[in-house]
Parts: structure tokens; sequence; C-alpha cells
């Protein structure tokens, strides 16, 4: 089989998280598991507003390689057609490596508002559900690495106390972004980065900016999906990517992203967003999508 021929059979995931920040598994896991993979050639750890690493690694051997990229999950504050500010997420890849300090001047008011914004999750769990749970319980959970505390601990301690049989049930009940209780982080309690201004960093320092997940925001129909990827597109100008095959969307959630990716003129990608040791990686193909992401960062930087 000729190399062309092997590369379409190649996958990647370009979405998962590591204990970095509400992942189960250290990177140490996560690359030890992808290499297990038969055809998974090419990941990406992309950690909530933090970089678990700062440049590219390679393992194994030529018939059987991994290369791990360094990322990041950014949050970022968008405003709706209907006036109203969201959580969106922007993944930057950055497959020439990247210097944190770069970006922290976005990081650092994040952190100061998260704790603000735990405490507003854990009073209405005491106050409209009878919850046993306090603040201090919250935030002894903090990785001690990267300080990062957030719903994912959370949803971990209604577990342990019999508040919901599993992680994803105490999201879905009561602080998940489709719950009915969900809490908006924006504008109250954490200043996220401008959306413009996290995608313009990203592609400043080489990165390949990738809107994740689009049909996955609280309220968004589809004409506010439609919106959002036309301001993606104006914001990158043209240099991006878009989470067409996420791993738990449905075959038309999938050919409708397609559809909004191709009339962008946009590049593909394939994510898992992986956090627990029972979600499988990515398995939809791709690899020709991180090789006209390279592609397109090259043509950027002549």
């Amino acid at each position: 089989m000729n190399t062309k021929n092997k590369e379409s059979n190649y996958q990647i995931d370009f979405h998962m998280h590591s204990t970095c920040s509400d992942g189960a598994d250290d990177v140490a896991t996560i690359i030890s598991l992808a290499l297990k993979q038969e055809n998974l050639r090419t990941i990406c750890v992309t950690d909530h507003n933090y970089f678990a690493l700062t440049r590219k690694l390679m393992f194994g051997t030529n018939d059987r390689c991994l290369e791990v990229l360094p990322g990041c999950e950014f949050s970022t504050s968008y405003m709706s057609a209907a006036g109203k500010w969201n959580e969106i997420h922007v993944i930057g890849i950055f497959p020439k490596g990247v210097n944190p300090s770069e970006f922290e001047d976005l990081f650092e008011p994040i952190a100061k508002g998260k704790k603000k914004y735990v405490e507003a999750i854990v009073n209405k769990l005491q106050q409209q559900f009878g919850i046993d749970i306090t603040l201090e319980e919250v935030l002894a959970t903090k990785k001690q690495s990267t300080g990062y505390v957030g719903r994912f601990q959370i949803a971990q301690l209604l577990v342990e106390k019999g508040a919901a049989s599993t992680v994803d049930r105490a999201m879905d009940i009561y602080i998940g972004n489709f719950s009915p209780h969900y809490i908006s982080p924006v504008p109250d309690y954490i200043k996220y980065p401008a959306f413009e201004t996290v995608i313009k960093r990203i592609l400043s320092l080489s990165g390949m900016p990738v809107l994740c997940h689009p049909c996955s925001y609280y309220g968004f129909d589809d004409d506010d999906v439609i919106r959002l990827v036309n301001d993606f597109r104006k914001a990158c100008g043209g240099t991006g990517a878009i989470e067409v095959y996420y791993q738990n969307y449905t075959e038309e959630q999938q050919k409708f992203l397609q559809g909004l990716q191709e009339k962008a003129g946009l590049i593909p990608s394939v994510a898992s967003d992986r956090h627990r040791r029972d979600q499988h990686f990515a398995d939809y193909g791709g690899y020709s999508f991180y090789k006209k992401m390279l592609q397109a960062l090259e043509q950027t930087e002549k």
C-alpha cells in the first residue's frame, strides 16, 4: 500500500482533556492509550484555558507513529443575535509549539472569576435542592498542579454525596449546559476574553483556531449556529477549522455542520472531547484535514 492510501486510513483527534483540567487521565496515560489505537496518528491535548504541553511530541516508529500536538480549549465571550453573552469555546492547535506566557493576560481574569462562579453554583445547590455541599469541599478538590476547579469537580462531589448516580447525570440534572438550572459564567462571574481576540491571538502565534462543538451551546438554534460560524469565519479570515466530526453528534448534525464548513471555506476537524477512561478516541479518520491545516498555516506565514 502506498503512502497516500495508508494516510487515507489514518485518524486524528484534536479535542481531549487531561488531569491538568477536567480529564481523568494524565497526559502520559492518554499517550499510552492512544498508541494502542491502530490508525490514530495525530492527537492534540486541549485542556481548558491551560497548556498541558508546549511542544510537539513524537512516539513510536515510522510504521506506528503517534504525533502529539500542544493545544488549549479557550473559553471566550460571544454576544448572540439576541444580545445575550455566551461562553463559546475555541481550540488553538500549535504544531510548531507554543509559549503559554503569550496568553497569560487572557487566562488571569478567568482564574480570578472562577471561585465566584463555583460559589454561585454551590449556593444554588444548597438553597434550591438542599444538597449538603460547601465551597470549601469543592475548592479542596482543585488540581494541585494547575489550580483548576470547575463543574466537573462539583459533579464528582454530587455523585459521592448520592445526589446523582454518575457525573453525566449530575451535569444533566443540576449544572450542565443543558440543565434547566444551568448558570452561565458570563458576564456576571467570569470575564472571558472576547471571541475575536482569542481567534486572532491564536493565529498571530502560528496556531490553528478551531470552533468547538457549534451545536452544543445553550439556547442556540440553527440560525444562531449559522451566525456563529459566519462570525468565526470573519474573525479568522478563512484560516480556521470547525469541529464537524464531533463524536457525540448525530449524522444529521454532522451534515448540517459540514454544509456550513464548506460554505465558509473552512477546514473540518475531528473531536472526541474525551474526558474519561471509558470514552473512546475519535474514530472518523481526518488525517487529510490535518494536512490542510498545516498548509493553511504555511500560507498565512508567507
